[in-house]
């Protein structure tokens, strides 16, 4: 058993000793065994899958003269492939949604109706509310968010115009007239 480790562990080391020391052979032996791999398929012409196109995105990104042992394909198709897999990872990685994460349809509706119970609580007591009782955290803002909405009519405090009106008298002396005093 140790000598059939043995001979394994010899064969893999000769194999890349002989990858190091002859690159060039090495990788035009992998173009032509992928192609010809290609060829064997049962397809005619052959598919070309995305795991071939991903074999050559890489080999063209490791060896120079890539392009000269490239039989199947023309290596502007190879080039348009990697460029293609480029804009679709971006493309993926954009389609993120950005901000917080959407809270559980169950917090939702306990801020819902902690809200048109207690019409008097604001966005900090209910926070408060739901923290103390269910153990739920949430910021203030989101709480806002889905409160719900009041339509404040005419309230008995007093508008700006009325205030201004109230307050004439005292703003013409304060603002227009400056007293100057000695020191």
């Amino acid at each position: 058993m140790k000598i059939l480790l043995a001979m394994l562990v010899v064969q893999i080391l000769d194999l890349l000793v002989f990858a190091w020391l002859h690159r060039v052979a090495f990788m035009r032996i992998l173009a032509l065994r992928q192609q010809l791999c290609v060829c064997k398929r049962k397809w005619k012409p052959p598919k070309i899958r995305n795991r071939d196109r991903l074999f050559w995105s890489l080999l063209s990104r490791i060896w120079r003269d890539w392009r000269s042992e490239l039989i199947l394909e023309c290596p502007k198709t190879a080039i348009r492939w990697r460029e293609k897999k480029f804009r679709e990872f971006w493309w993926r990685k954009s389609q993120r949604r950005p901000g917080r994460p959407a809270i559980a349809n169950e917090h939702i509706h306990f801020i819902l109706r902690i809200s048109s119970d207690h019409p008097e609580y604001g966005e900090d007591r209910i926070a408060l509310e739901l923290e103390v009782k269910f153990g739920i955290r949430h910021a203030s803002s989101t709480i806002r968010k889905y409160m719900v909405k009041r339509h404040l009519g005419p309230t008995d405090s007093q508008a700006w115009r009325r205030f201004l009106k109230n307050q004439a008298r005292a703003i013409w002396a304060c603002d227009f007239f400056v007293q100057h005093t000695r020191d």
